[in-house]
């Protein structure tokens, strides 16, 4: 590979990190601020309820970005087994993190089928 294609593509990972971890501060600093205005409005345990919710989102968008990041440079830049291991890291912490988001968001594992309107109470 060109030594061009691989400055390109490290620019481009570098800048997916970095998009990656703004993501992640700037979701915590607009998640706290609606928080800080849903305690005055609605008391705190129900502001505390939907501020876990939307910081679990505020992670997995970030982890998004940022494991995308990750396979380019895994795959294409530097493919050692310490990356691959990394990245099977970040990989599990993302889908475990999916799977207890989705649990607290719907009361339910992913691959559960949701229950029939008939028998919800």
């Amino acid at each position: 590979m060109s030594d061009t294609v691989v400055q390109g593509l490290a620019t481009l990972i570098r800048a997916l990190e970095d998009i990656g971890a703004f993501l992640l501060l700037l979701g915590f600093v607009i998640v706290t601020f609606h928080w800080v205005r849903n305690v005055q409005r609605d008391g705190a345990l129900p502001a505390f309820e939907s501020y876990r919710k939307a910081i679990a989102r505020v992670v997995l968008i970030g982890l998004e970005v940022l494991v995308a990041a990750t396979i380019i440079k895994t795959i294409i830049i530097d493919p050692t087994l310490e990356k691959v291991g990394y990245l099977a890291i970040m990989v599990a912490i993302r889908t475990f993190l999916g799977w207890t988001t989705s649990l607290e968001m719907s009361g339910r594992w992913p691959w559960q089928k949701p229950e029939p309107a008939s028998t919800r109470s």
